[in-house]
């Protein structure tokens, strides 16, 4: 059930990526058919040269885009590369949230599916890093509101009660050897992010957070993972562990590889 959630939440951006490039294609398509009577004033040849650079320029996005959509839902490399991630992250998400607008979709399932579609890709590029490059990074708001320990600069302060997942969390980083930090903020986030200097980062955080990060922290690979809130936002949250687990065995690389 899960897997079929990820699905479909990668298939909305995916959709809304789509919708986005027929428009552009058309709209395109339409200024060229505006002024190309107007080039035929300069250069007989010039509005057919234009042409054929546009079927050209279109032919190689819709390539590459099925290329980025297959990599997305099947998880493996089908060709594309890092070029293809950064305008994704850089381009569509703004392209979409505009086009959402239209069709009345909520921008939190944008952001999620947004999410979802980063994590897929850079599972596809599989990257492998050392312990040493890969930092996690955990939102102040799962610690409890109860708890008086101060942990958002020294995480180790954390007591392992459980009545969070920082302790199972911590427990997690000292068997795989990565770094941890808790941030109250994207301020404070970008802050221990410049300081770590990670290759990747593996997020947790509302969907608003991690998308603000994968997009500030590139071309630093970020991986980002929903958090719970079964109290509401910033207060109480909760995170799948073993999530979290299955990301760092996939990324971090072991020592007897």
């Amino acid at each position: 059930m899960m897997e079929n959630n990820r699905v479909i939440s990668k298939g909305l951006f995916l959709w809304l990526s789509t919708l986005s490039l027929i428009l552009l294609m058309v709209m395109v398509t339409g200024l060229w058919y505006f002024i190309s009577p107007r080039l035929h004033e300069f250069n007989q040849a010039l509005p057919f040269v234009l042409l054929s650079a546009l079927r050209i320029f279109f032919l190689i996005l819709v390539i590459g885009t099925i290329l980025v959509f297959l990599t997305s839902v099947f998880e493996k490399n089908f060709l594309i590369a890092n070029f293809a991630v950064k305008l994704f992250i850089r381009f569509m998400y703004p392209i979409c949230i505009f086009v959402g607008k239209i069709f009345r979709i909520r921008k939190e399932k944008i952001g999620e599916s947004f999410v979802s579609v980063n994590d897929s890709l850079i599972k596809a590029l599989n990257p492998k890093y050392n312990a040493s490059d890969v930092l996690i990074l955990l939102p102040h708001c799962l610690q409890d509101t109860s708890c008086p320990i101060r942990i958002t600069v020294i995480p180790d302060n954390c007591k392992r009660c459980g009545k969070c997942n920082i302790g199972d969390i911590s427990k997690l980083a000292e068997e795989f050897g990565v770094d941890i930090a808790i941030a109250t903020g994207g301020t404070l986030a970008r802050r221990i992010v410049l300081k770590k200097r990670p290759k990747l980062i593996i997020a947790v955080a509302c969907y608003r957070d991690l998308v603000s990060g994968i997009q500030d922290a590139f071309p630093i690979k970020t991986f980002g993972i929903l958090n719970i809130r079964p109290q509401g936002p910033c207060i109480n949250t909760k995170v799948d562990v073993q999530t979290i687990r299955e990301a760092l065995n996939k990324i971090v690389i072991k020592k007897d590889e």
